[in-house]
Order: C-alpha cells, then sequence, then structure tokens
C-alpha cells in the first residue's frame, strides 16, 4: 500500500512525532511525505527529515497549493499514487479541494485529529481521534468513520528512575513554551506556592521563553528555576530521570493525549496535571499521578508530593504500568487494523 502523510508544519512536536513514529514503523508499506513548513514560515526538524531521508522516504516541503491543485500535485508527488492519505490535522483543512474533488480511482482520505474544540470538516472516509475528548468534534460524523486510536510512545526507551531523597525535590516541565502551551504568569505562579527545597525544571523553546526566564529572575527565583531549553527526542528520557514529578499547565491549549506526559509516565514520573481534554483519561488521581481543578490545587498536589516519598514511589509504579497501555507498539498495530480494512473495502 502507498501512503501519502500530509501535515502542515513537520517541527518539533507532537502531532509530528506521531507522524514520523507511523511512517517508520510502517516499514511495509511505500510512504512519501508532504509538509507546509516554509509557506507558514516554520523551520522543519532537521532530526525528523533526516530520519526519513536515511529510510530513503520522500519529505516535501512544498506550498498547500500543491496539494489543492491537480496539475501541482502530479508534480510534486511524481508518479506517486497513495492508496491512503493520512492527513495529520491541527484545526486547519488546506487540503479540502483535492477531499471535495474525489472520483473514481482517488484515494482515502483519513483525517487523523491533534487538535481539541474544534469540529472537523465533514468529506474525510475516515477520521482517526487520539482521544475520547474529540467525540464532540465529530459528532456529525457517522460513528462506523471514526476510530480513537490514543498516541503511543517506545517504552523501550524509558528506564524507571530511581527516587533519590537526598536532594531538593525537582518539579519539571517538558513542552514549546508559547502562547497557548504554558501561562505567560507561570513563574509568578510557582512563586506563590513558596515551595521550599524544591528546584523547577522548564524545559523546551518557544516565544515566551525570555519572558519566562526574566520573571523567574526578577523574582528572584532564578536560583531555582532551570531553563535548559530544547531537549532533542534522544535526550528525553535522561532529562525525565532527573524529575521527581511532573507538571503540566497549559493556558488555552487543550490537550487530547499529550506525548509528553504519556513520556514521563514511561519513565515512572507522576504527573500533576489540570484535569482538561484528554488528560483525565491518561492521568488518574491516586493511580499515577494528581489532577486539579485549579492553580491552588496544583500548588497543593505539589507540596504533598514533595512531602510524601512513598506516595511518589507508589504513583511512579502506577505511572509505568499507565504507559504500558499506551505503548507504541499498541498504537501501530491499531494503524495496521484500520489500514487492513481499508483495504479490504477498496479491494
Amino acid at each position: 500500500m502507498k501512503i501519502l502523510s500530509v501535515i502542515e508544519a513537520f517541527c518539533h512536536g507532537g502531532a509530528q512525532t506521531v507522524l514520523l513514529d507511523l511512517v517508520l514503523q510502517l516499514s511495509e508499506h511505500q510512504h512519501r511525505v508532504v509538509h507546509f513548513s516554509s509557506a507558514n514560515g516554520i523551520a522543519a526538524e532537521t532530526t525528523f527529515v533526516d530520519a526519513l531521508r536515511s529510510h530513503d522516504i520522500d519529505c516535501i516541503d512544498a506550498h498547500w497549493d500543491s496539494i489543492r491543485n491537480e496539475e501541482l500535485r502530479s508534480e510534486i508527488l511524481d508518479g506517486f499514487h497513495p492508496d491512503v492519505v493520512l492527513f495529520h490535522w491541527w484545526g486547519k483543512d488546506p487540503w479540502m479541494p483535492w477531499v471535495e474533488s474525489r472520483r473514481a480511482g482517488s484515494p482515502v482520505f483519513v483525517c487523523v485529529m491533534h487538535h481539541n474544540l474544534i469540529a472537523a470538516k465533514a468529506g474525510y472516509d475516515r477520521y482517526v481521534l487520539v482521544s475520547r475528548s474529540q467525540l464532540q468534534q465529530v459528532a456529525h460524523i457517522p460513528p462506523d468513520r471514526v476510530q480513537v486510536i490514543p498516541n503511543g510512545i517506545d517504552l523501550e526507551r524509558f528506564s524507571i528512575k530511581a527516587d533519590r531523597r537526598d536532594r531538593p525535590f525537582v518539579v519539571g516541565r517538558l513542552s514549546e513554551l508559547r502562547d497557548g502551551k504554558i501561562p505567560a504568569g507561570w513563574i509568578r505562579t510557582l512563586a506563590s506556592y513558596r515551595l521550599e527545597n524544591t528546584r523547577f525544571v522548564i524545559a523546551g523553546d518557544g516565544a515566551l521563553l525570555p519572558n519566562l526566564r526574566k520573571s523567574a529572575f526578577d523574582l528572584k527565583l532564578d536560583g531555582q528555576i532551570s531553563f535548559p531549553g530544547y531537549i532533542p527526542r534522544r535526550e528525553v528520557p535522561s532529562l525525565l530521570e532527573t524529575f521527581d514529578t511532573f507538571c503540566y499547565v497549559t493556558s488555552s491549549a487543550v490537550e487530547c493525549c499529550p506525548l509528553a506526559i504519556l513520556e514521563a509516565m514511561a519513565a515512572g514520573v507522576p504527573v500533576v496535571a489540570e484535569a482538561r481534554g484528554g488528560i483525565p483519561e491518561i492521568v488518574v488521581s491516586g493511580e499515577n499521578g494528581l489532577l486539579a481543578r485549579s492553580l491552588d490545587e496544583i500548588g497543593d498536589h505539589l507540596r504533598r508530593l514533595r512531602d510524601d516519598p512513598a506516595l511518589r514511589e507508589h504513583l511512579g509504579r502506577g505511572a509505568r504500568a499507565t504507559a504500558e497501555k499506551f505503548s507504541l507498539k499498541k498504537q501501530i498495530a491499531a494503524y495496521r487494523d484500520l489500514l487492513a480494512g481499508l483495504q479490504r473495502e477498496n479491494a
């Protein structure tokens, strides 16, 4: 089967990581990847592009018009006639003219939904949700065209961290540091918790990083908070091993199935997070972490974990057990079943 994977930008992020893993793991199929990074003014993630090219998979940085227009599309695909197109959807559909102009011999169009809250457009043959919290977005779609396949992680990359009690309690975070992903006033919120004998690690890069660093300096917390910046994927496991808990709070972004939380759990790190979006489908209070309904409650949970190593250990074991339910092997197996079903239907 020939599979074309399309995404708006092939930068470092959860949707892009899912695309990369699917292409590399479904190696029994032929693949091509098209993205619109340059057209969106975004730099493509070189390690992702290199990973594809090392497996002789074409990764084309094009303008979205090249997918919308039949003549331009034929030019960039250069004889590659896909049986299935996986559109990794982040709330925009620049490729809809292709979907809407289908005729005999058209590929099967699958919308893999990585965004929450926005209703999906009708017209795709199948819809893949990464979280049941997205079901409201496809309420207008026949249920037999909708499937939930949560994101998955490679458990072999992660080892269980040792609980080192002879050092300060470490509260870690790893995400894009941009509007929506992290509250602009997050440093002031951390200061309000007055957590003694605690260090904070806020890893990642983005437009808000300079302001976050300035806030830490202005509030005289620069000795308590570190900002290691962008963390390459290969270094994520070793970073997570230094955390005692993974604290994940967003501003406007409502997460579906965040890989960062799954990776923390794979490293045996309990999670403190808001009960929003698809997070309650992963984090269960008292089993693998603690959920909060307010920022004040986030502080209470961090204080509780700091003061109770036995609870941290219990939740850490639960976190690893949860990660095993979200393994990459299970995700890939579900996609294999999906593709096999589509192949039978179109035989």
